[in-house]
């Protein structure tokens, strides 16, 4: 194997193991299904922040902001939970914005496939999901990602308390998962968002 591969694997192996996430997640064979057409949910600007201490990885060397407009997707697939006012809806999420911490400040998108489980005529929304994130930079101080693509995984709550508003608090985490070596950091980012839901 020549040297100069090893990049070129790594970044395979992260597309992929996304690829099949998205494709289980997407895939979920359970009981009937009501398939509709894709609408944009929801759109509004999110603002998270970090620790030193994360729940997932290794202690991170600097504290990080980040600042972004999400917009989400509900996708065609959806399965009411029998006779209660739950149902389970496929989603994507998508994101773009800034990161910043140490004095430097990148561009950041995401492309997260999710399930959310939504109840009482989606007053509330619990979601989870697996994706991909795009970074315009891989370095914030001394801080290495590894690279510019990155796996994310988030979970969230979201709250709709009147019509066409909804506000939330998620977990997001996003690293190499090992891909790029075992000296890359990740990060857990918690952001609270709101926005206009259509």
């Amino acid at each position: 194997m020549n040297p100069e591969d090893i990049p070129r694997l790594g970044r395979s192996r992260l597309v992929l193991a996304a690829c099949l996430a998205a494709v289980a997640i997407l895939g979920l064979p359970h009981g009937k299904s009501i398939a509709g057409d894709t609408i944009l949910l929801s759109i509004g600007p999110r603002y998270g922040f970090s620790g030193k201490s994360p729940l997932l990885g290794k202690q991170q060397t600097y504290n990080f902001e980040l600042f972004d407009i999400a917009a989400t997707f509900r996708l065609p697939w959806s399965w009411p939970l029998g006779e209660s006012p739950w149902s389970v809806e496929t989603r994507l999420i998508t994101s773009a914005g800034a990161l910043h911490a140490a004095g430097d400040t990148g561009f950041m998108g995401t492309v997260v496939p999710d399930v959310a489980l939504s109840g009482w005529n989606g007053f509330v929304s619990l979601d989870a999901g697996l994706g991909l994130g795009f970074f315009g930079r891989d370095k914030y101080g001394t801080q290495d990602f590894g690279g510019h693509v990155q796996i994310v995984g988030t979970i969230g709550l979201q709250i709709h308390p009147i019509p066409h508003a909804f506000a939330g608090f998620r977990l997001q985490h996003f690293s190499d998962a090992g891909v790029y070596g075992s000296d890359a950091l990740g990060v857990d980012m918690y952001i609270v968002e709101v926005g206009y839901r259509f």
